[in-house]
Protein backbone atom coordinates (compact mmCIF):
# COMPACT_ATOMS: atom_id res chain seq x y z
CA UNK A 1 0.00 0.00 0.00
CA UNK A 2 1.18 3.53 -0.80
CA UNK A 3 0.38 6.80 0.97
CA UNK A 4 1.09 10.18 -0.59
CA UNK A 5 2.24 12.54 2.20
CA UNK A 6 2.46 16.29 1.62
CA UNK A 7 5.44 17.83 3.44
CA UNK A 8 4.45 20.84 5.60
CA UNK A 9 6.26 24.07 6.42
CA UNK A 10 7.00 25.44 9.88
CA UNK A 11 9.28 24.80 12.84
CA UNK A 12 7.86 21.73 14.61
CA UNK A 13 5.33 20.25 12.20
CA UNK A 14 7.99 19.06 9.68
CA UNK A 15 9.46 16.93 12.48
CA UNK A 16 6.06 15.40 13.21
CA UNK A 17 5.64 14.73 9.48
CA UNK A 18 9.05 13.00 9.30
CA UNK A 19 8.22 10.89 12.36
CA UNK A 20 4.86 9.89 10.92
CA UNK A 21 6.36 9.00 7.52
CA UNK A 22 8.93 6.82 9.29
CA UNK A 23 6.18 5.25 11.42
CA UNK A 24 4.05 4.38 8.38
CA UNK A 25 7.08 2.77 6.75
CA UNK A 26 7.81 0.62 9.81
CA UNK A 27 4.21 -0.63 9.49
CA UNK A 28 4.83 -1.74 5.92
CA UNK A 29 3.42 1.30 4.12
CA UNK A 30 5.23 2.90 1.20
CA UNK A 31 5.24 6.65 1.66
CA UNK A 32 5.59 9.02 -1.29
CA UNK A 33 6.55 12.50 -0.05
CA UNK A 34 5.90 15.71 -2.00
CA UNK A 35 5.65 19.41 -1.17
CA UNK A 36 2.10 20.69 -1.43
CA UNK A 37 1.51 21.95 -5.00
CA UNK A 38 1.56 25.76 -5.00
CA UNK A 39 0.45 26.30 -8.61
CA UNK A 40 -1.75 24.67 -11.19
CA UNK A 41 1.30 23.60 -13.23
CA UNK A 42 2.50 21.50 -10.27
CA UNK A 43 -0.50 19.23 -10.78
CA UNK A 44 1.27 17.46 -13.66
CA UNK A 45 3.90 16.12 -11.24
CA UNK A 46 1.10 15.01 -8.98
CA UNK A 47 -0.58 13.13 -11.79
CA UNK A 48 2.56 11.09 -12.36
CA UNK A 49 2.49 10.07 -8.69
CA UNK A 50 -1.21 9.29 -8.99
CA UNK A 51 -0.39 6.82 -11.76
CA UNK A 52 1.65 4.84 -9.20
CA UNK A 53 -1.55 4.10 -7.34
CA UNK A 54 -1.37 5.70 -3.86
CA UNK A 55 -4.23 4.48 -1.68
CA UNK A 56 -4.59 7.66 0.38
CA UNK A 57 -3.23 11.16 1.00
CA UNK A 58 -1.89 12.12 4.42
CA UNK A 59 -1.40 15.71 5.57
CA UNK A 60 -0.86 17.53 8.86
CA UNK A 61 -3.39 20.38 8.97
CA UNK A 62 -3.96 21.93 5.54
CA UNK A 63 -1.75 24.55 3.89
CA UNK A 64 -2.65 27.78 5.68
CA UNK A 65 -2.19 29.74 2.44
CA UNK A 66 -5.33 28.19 1.02
CA UNK A 67 -6.32 31.01 -1.13
CA UNK A 68 -5.31 27.88 -3.08
CA UNK A 69 -8.77 26.41 -2.60
CA UNK A 70 -9.21 25.70 -6.31
CA UNK A 71 -5.84 23.91 -6.41
CA UNK A 72 -6.88 21.75 -3.47
CA UNK A 73 -10.13 20.86 -5.20
CA UNK A 74 -8.24 20.04 -8.40
CA UNK A 75 -5.87 17.78 -6.47
CA UNK A 76 -8.80 15.91 -4.98
CA UNK A 77 -10.43 15.51 -8.38
CA UNK A 78 -7.09 14.34 -9.83
CA UNK A 79 -6.44 11.71 -7.18
CA UNK A 80 -9.96 10.50 -6.35
CA UNK A 81 -8.69 8.76 -3.19
CA UNK A 82 -9.27 9.20 0.56
CA UNK A 83 -7.63 12.12 2.36
CA UNK A 84 -6.34 11.71 5.90
CA UNK A 85 -6.03 15.09 7.66
CA UNK A 86 -4.56 15.18 11.15
CA UNK A 87 -5.16 18.60 12.64
CA UNK A 88 -2.47 19.43 15.20
CA UNK A 89 -3.80 22.99 15.43
CA UNK A 90 -7.30 24.47 15.56
CA UNK A 91 -8.91 23.57 12.17
CA UNK A 92 -10.45 27.02 11.89
CA UNK A 93 -8.67 28.98 9.18
CA UNK A 94 -7.25 25.93 7.42
CA UNK A 95 -9.90 25.61 4.74
CA UNK A 96 -11.96 23.15 6.78
CA UNK A 97 -14.62 22.04 6.07
CA UNK A 98 -15.18 24.04 2.87
CA UNK A 99 -12.19 22.55 1.02
CA UNK A 100 -12.86 18.96 2.05
CA UNK A 101 -14.93 16.34 0.25
CA UNK A 102 -16.99 14.64 3.00
CA UNK A 103 -17.16 11.40 1.02
CA UNK A 104 -13.38 11.03 0.84
CA UNK A 105 -12.03 12.78 3.96
CA UNK A 106 -11.03 11.36 7.33
CA UNK A 107 -10.45 14.04 9.96
CA UNK A 108 -8.31 13.48 13.04
CA UNK A 109 -7.78 16.17 15.69
CA UNK A 110 -5.29 16.40 18.54
CA UNK A 111 -7.81 18.08 20.86
CA UNK A 112 -10.76 16.07 22.20
CA UNK A 113 -13.03 19.06 22.82
CA UNK A 114 -12.44 20.49 19.33
CA UNK A 115 -13.08 17.00 17.91
CA UNK A 116 -16.44 16.94 19.68
CA UNK A 117 -17.29 20.42 18.39
CA UNK A 118 -16.58 19.37 14.80
CA UNK A 119 -18.90 16.39 15.28
CA UNK A 120 -21.73 18.75 16.20
CA UNK A 121 -21.28 21.10 13.24
CA UNK A 122 -24.07 21.10 10.69
CA UNK A 123 -21.46 22.10 8.10
CA UNK A 124 -19.62 18.75 8.32
CA UNK A 125 -21.48 15.85 6.71
CA UNK A 126 -18.61 13.39 6.47
CA UNK A 127 -17.15 10.60 8.58
CA UNK A 128 -17.24 11.55 12.29
CA UNK A 129 -13.92 13.14 13.26
CA UNK A 130 -11.58 11.06 15.42
CA UNK A 131 -9.65 12.27 18.43
CA UNK A 132 -5.92 11.56 17.97
CA UNK A 133 -3.59 13.12 20.57
CA UNK A 134 -0.07 14.26 19.81
CA UNK A 135 2.80 11.88 20.58
CA UNK A 136 6.60 11.73 20.60
CA UNK A 137 9.35 10.10 18.58
CA UNK A 138 11.64 8.02 20.82
CA UNK A 139 14.33 8.12 18.13
CA UNK A 140 14.53 11.88 18.70
CA UNK A 141 13.59 12.28 22.38
CA UNK A 142 15.18 9.97 24.94
CA UNK A 143 17.09 10.16 28.25
CA UNK A 144 20.73 11.09 28.10
CA UNK A 145 23.69 10.50 30.33
CA UNK A 146 22.68 10.72 33.97
CA UNK A 147 24.81 11.96 36.83
CA UNK A 148 25.72 15.29 35.28
CA UNK A 149 24.79 18.48 37.17
CA UNK A 150 21.55 19.96 35.86
CA UNK A 151 21.80 23.14 33.85
CA UNK A 152 18.39 24.30 35.14
CA UNK A 153 17.50 22.59 38.44
CA UNK A 154 14.77 25.21 38.87
CA UNK A 155 12.96 24.05 35.73
CA UNK A 156 12.65 25.24 32.16
CA UNK A 157 9.94 26.59 29.91
CA UNK A 158 10.23 26.51 26.13
CA UNK A 159 7.65 28.35 24.04
CA UNK A 160 6.57 31.65 22.55
CA UNK A 161 5.08 34.59 24.41
CA UNK A 162 2.29 34.49 21.80
CA UNK A 163 1.50 33.22 18.32
CA UNK A 164 0.98 36.50 16.43
CA UNK A 165 -2.41 36.91 14.75
CA UNK A 166 -2.70 40.18 12.76
CA UNK A 167 -6.47 39.87 12.36
CA UNK A 168 -7.05 39.49 16.10
CA UNK A 169 -4.47 42.16 16.94
CA UNK A 170 -6.43 44.58 14.76
CA UNK A 171 -9.73 43.55 16.38
CA UNK A 172 -8.21 44.28 19.79
CA UNK A 173 -7.06 47.74 18.68
CA UNK A 174 -10.59 48.52 17.46
CA UNK A 175 -12.35 47.40 20.67
CA UNK A 176 -12.71 50.21 23.24
CA UNK A 177 -12.15 49.03 26.81
CA UNK A 178 -10.80 45.68 25.62
CA UNK A 179 -7.95 45.40 28.11
CA UNK A 180 -10.23 46.31 30.99
CA UNK A 181 -12.43 43.37 29.95
CA UNK A 182 -9.35 41.13 29.80
CA UNK A 183 -8.34 42.16 33.32
CA UNK A 184 -11.82 41.33 34.61
CA UNK A 185 -11.87 37.97 32.86
CA UNK A 186 -8.35 37.07 33.98
CA UNK A 187 -9.33 37.57 37.63
CA UNK A 188 -12.09 35.01 37.09
CA UNK A 189 -10.07 32.54 35.02
CA UNK A 190 -6.98 32.50 37.22
CA UNK A 191 -9.09 30.93 39.98
CA UNK A 192 -9.46 27.76 37.88
CA UNK A 193 -7.49 27.44 34.66
CA UNK A 194 -9.33 24.20 33.88
CA UNK A 195 -12.29 26.24 32.62
CA UNK A 196 -12.57 27.11 28.94
CA UNK A 197 -11.80 30.79 28.25
CA UNK A 198 -14.25 30.62 25.33
CA UNK A 199 -17.08 29.85 27.74
CA UNK A 200 -15.95 32.57 30.16
CA UNK A 201 -15.95 35.13 27.35
CA UNK A 202 -19.48 34.25 26.19
CA UNK A 203 -20.84 34.26 29.75
CA UNK A 204 -19.19 37.61 30.42
CA UNK A 205 -20.66 39.12 27.26
CA UNK A 206 -24.11 37.69 27.95
CA UNK A 207 -24.11 39.23 31.42
CA UNK A 208 -22.75 42.57 30.22
CA UNK A 209 -25.17 43.02 27.31
CA UNK A 210 -28.25 41.33 28.76
CA UNK A 211 -28.66 39.40 25.49
CA UNK A 212 -29.00 35.64 25.19
CA UNK A 213 -25.99 33.73 23.93
CA UNK A 214 -27.75 32.35 20.86
CA UNK A 215 -28.55 35.89 19.74
CA UNK A 216 -24.99 37.04 20.35
CA UNK A 217 -23.53 34.12 18.40
CA UNK A 218 -25.30 35.26 15.23
CA UNK A 219 -23.24 38.46 15.09
CA UNK A 220 -19.88 37.89 13.30
CA UNK A 221 -18.31 40.89 15.04
CA UNK A 222 -19.23 39.44 18.42
CA UNK A 223 -17.68 36.10 17.43
CA UNK A 224 -14.52 37.95 16.38
CA UNK A 225 -14.46 39.71 19.76
CA UNK A 226 -14.66 36.36 21.57
CA UNK A 227 -11.79 34.99 19.47
CA UNK A 228 -9.76 38.09 20.35
CA UNK A 229 -10.54 37.68 24.05
CA UNK A 230 -9.42 34.05 24.08
CA UNK A 231 -6.26 35.01 22.21
CA UNK A 232 -5.44 37.85 24.64
CA UNK A 233 -6.26 35.77 27.72
CA UNK A 234 -3.97 33.01 26.48
CA UNK A 235 -1.12 35.48 26.11
CA UNK A 236 -1.66 36.89 29.58
CA UNK A 237 -1.92 33.42 31.14
CA UNK A 238 1.34 32.20 29.63
CA UNK A 239 3.29 35.34 30.47
CA UNK A 240 2.08 35.55 34.06
CA UNK A 241 2.49 31.86 34.85
CA UNK A 242 5.91 31.45 33.29
CA UNK A 243 7.30 34.62 34.87
CA UNK A 244 6.05 33.61 38.33
CA UNK A 245 6.71 29.86 38.30
CA UNK A 246 10.16 29.72 36.72
CA UNK A 247 12.54 31.46 39.10
CA UNK A 248 16.04 31.10 40.48
CA UNK A 249 17.88 28.19 38.89
CA UNK A 250 15.47 28.07 35.97
CA UNK A 251 15.47 29.14 32.34
CA UNK A 252 13.06 30.41 29.69
CA UNK A 253 13.54 29.84 25.96
CA UNK A 254 11.50 31.29 23.13
CA UNK A 255 10.97 34.53 21.25
CA UNK A 256 12.59 37.82 22.18
CA UNK A 257 9.42 38.95 23.98
CA UNK A 258 10.52 36.97 27.04
CA UNK A 259 13.52 39.28 27.42
CA UNK A 260 11.15 42.14 28.27
CA UNK A 261 9.25 39.99 30.79
CA UNK A 262 12.04 38.03 32.52
CA UNK A 263 15.36 39.22 31.16
CA UNK A 264 17.12 37.52 34.10
CA UNK A 265 15.82 34.11 33.01
CA UNK A 266 15.64 34.47 29.23
CA UNK A 267 18.21 32.28 27.46
CA UNK A 268 17.30 32.81 23.81
CA UNK A 269 15.77 30.39 21.32
CA UNK A 270 16.29 26.64 21.03
CA UNK A 271 15.76 24.55 17.90
CA UNK A 272 13.32 21.67 17.97
CA UNK A 273 15.10 18.31 17.81
CA UNK A 274 18.53 17.46 19.22
CA UNK A 275 19.05 20.82 20.94
CA UNK A 276 15.67 20.64 22.64
CA UNK A 277 16.30 17.04 23.79
CA UNK A 278 19.59 18.11 25.40
CA UNK A 279 17.86 21.04 27.10
CA UNK A 280 15.06 18.88 28.52
CA UNK A 281 17.58 16.38 29.84
CA UNK A 282 19.52 19.17 31.57
CA UNK A 283 16.44 20.50 33.44
CA UNK A 284 14.99 19.65 36.81
CA UNK A 285 11.50 19.74 35.34
CA UNK A 286 9.67 21.05 32.28
CA UNK A 287 6.84 23.55 32.71
CA UNK A 288 3.90 23.02 30.35
CA UNK A 289 1.39 25.78 29.60
CA UNK A 290 -1.00 25.39 26.69
CA UNK A 291 -1.74 27.89 23.92
CA UNK A 292 -5.26 29.42 23.71
CA UNK A 293 -6.17 27.50 20.53
CA UNK A 294 -6.19 24.30 22.62
CA UNK A 295 -9.35 23.45 24.53
CA UNK A 296 -8.19 20.21 26.15
CA UNK A 297 -5.40 18.93 23.85
CA UNK A 298 -2.03 18.19 25.42
CA UNK A 299 1.02 19.92 24.02
CA UNK A 300 4.01 18.52 22.15
CA UNK A 301 6.30 19.33 25.09
CA UNK A 302 4.17 17.11 27.35
CA UNK A 303 5.02 14.04 25.28
CA UNK A 304 8.58 14.99 24.32
CA UNK A 305 9.72 15.87 27.85
CA UNK A 306 8.14 12.65 29.13
CA UNK A 307 9.91 10.65 26.40
CA UNK A 308 13.15 12.06 27.82
CA UNK A 309 12.12 10.80 31.26
CA UNK A 310 11.93 14.34 32.60
CA UNK A 311 9.21 15.30 35.10
CA UNK A 312 6.54 17.69 33.81
CA UNK A 313 4.58 20.31 35.74
CA UNK A 314 1.53 20.82 33.53
CA UNK A 315 -1.50 23.03 33.39
CA UNK A 316 -4.45 20.71 34.05
CA UNK A 317 -6.48 19.50 31.10
CA UNK A 318 -9.55 17.28 30.99
CA UNK A 319 -7.65 15.03 28.60
CA UNK A 320 -4.80 14.45 31.01
CA UNK A 321 -6.50 11.63 32.91
CA UNK A 322 -7.12 9.62 29.74
CA UNK A 323 -3.47 9.82 28.62
CA UNK A 324 -1.37 9.99 31.80
CA UNK A 325 -1.88 9.38 35.50
CA UNK A 326 -1.92 12.80 37.21
CA UNK A 327 0.30 13.12 40.30
CA UNK A 328 1.95 9.79 39.48
CA UNK A 329 3.28 10.39 35.96
CA UNK A 330 2.86 14.16 35.76
CA UNK A 331 2.13 16.91 38.27
CA UNK A 332 -0.79 19.16 37.34
CA UNK A 333 -2.12 22.50 38.54
CA UNK A 334 -5.36 24.50 38.26
CA UNK A 335 -3.99 27.79 39.62
CA UNK A 336 -0.74 29.71 39.83
CA UNK A 337 -0.59 29.12 43.58
CA UNK A 338 -0.96 25.36 43.15
CA UNK A 339 1.78 25.39 40.50
CA UNK A 340 4.14 27.24 42.84
CA UNK A 341 3.47 24.74 45.62
CA UNK A 342 4.14 21.74 43.37
CA UNK A 343 7.27 23.34 41.97
CA UNK A 344 8.65 23.53 45.52
CA UNK A 345 7.79 19.85 46.04
CA UNK A 346 9.71 18.96 42.88
CA UNK A 347 12.76 20.92 43.96
CA UNK A 348 12.75 19.52 47.52
CA UNK A 349 12.29 15.89 46.47
CA UNK A 350 14.18 15.30 43.20
CA UNK A 351 14.17 11.50 43.63
CA UNK A 352 10.38 11.46 43.64
CA UNK A 353 10.11 13.49 40.46
CA UNK A 354 12.78 11.42 38.71
CA UNK A 355 10.63 8.35 39.41
CA UNK A 356 7.62 10.24 38.07
CA UNK A 357 9.50 11.11 34.89
CA UNK A 358 10.50 7.47 34.42
CA UNK A 359 6.89 6.35 34.72
CA UNK A 360 5.82 9.00 32.21
CA UNK A 361 8.47 7.75 29.76
CA UNK A 362 7.18 4.19 30.13
CA UNK A 363 3.68 5.45 29.31
CA UNK A 364 4.88 7.30 26.21
CA UNK A 365 6.76 4.24 24.93
CA UNK A 366 3.77 2.00 25.58
CA UNK A 367 1.01 4.20 24.14
CA UNK A 368 2.10 7.59 22.81
CA UNK A 369 4.65 7.28 20.01
CA UNK A 370 4.04 8.31 16.41
CA UNK A 371 4.11 4.63 15.50
CA UNK A 372 1.06 4.20 17.72
CA UNK A 373 -0.65 7.13 16.00
CA UNK A 374 0.16 5.79 12.52
CA UNK A 375 -1.32 2.43 13.52
CA UNK A 376 -4.50 4.12 14.77
CA UNK A 377 -4.85 5.99 11.48
CA UNK A 378 -4.42 2.81 9.42
CA UNK A 379 -7.04 0.98 11.49
CA UNK A 380 -9.52 3.81 10.93
CA UNK A 381 -8.70 3.91 7.22
CA UNK A 382 -9.36 0.18 6.94
CA UNK A 383 -12.66 0.60 8.76
CA UNK A 384 -14.03 3.42 6.62
CA UNK A 385 -12.22 2.74 3.33
CA UNK A 386 -11.51 -1.02 3.21
CA UNK A 387 -10.87 -0.94 -0.54
CA UNK A 388 -7.43 0.79 -0.46
CA UNK A 389 -6.09 -1.73 2.06
CA UNK A 390 -7.46 -4.81 0.36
Amino acid sequence: MRILAFRPDGLVIPYIHTSMARAFRTLGIEVLELPFPQHEENLQTLKSFASQGPAAVFTLDLPIHLTLKNILKNIKETLQIPWIIWFVDDPEGYGFPECCDPARTMVFCWDREITNQISLRDSWKGIPPIHLPLASDPELFYPQESGRPLLFPGGVFVGSTAHPNPMLDKAIQNSPGFFSDISNLWEVWRGDLGRFPQRLAWDYLEKRTGKEMETLRQDPLVRLWVHAVVYALGIRKRRELVSRIIGEGGGVYGDRGWHEIRGDLYRGEVAYGDDLRRLYNASGFVLDIRQPQARTGLTQRMFDASACGRPVLAEFSREMESLFVPEKEVLTFHTLEEAQEKKEIMIRDPRKVIEMGSRAREKVLALHTYRHRAGQILKALQRFFPGPLA
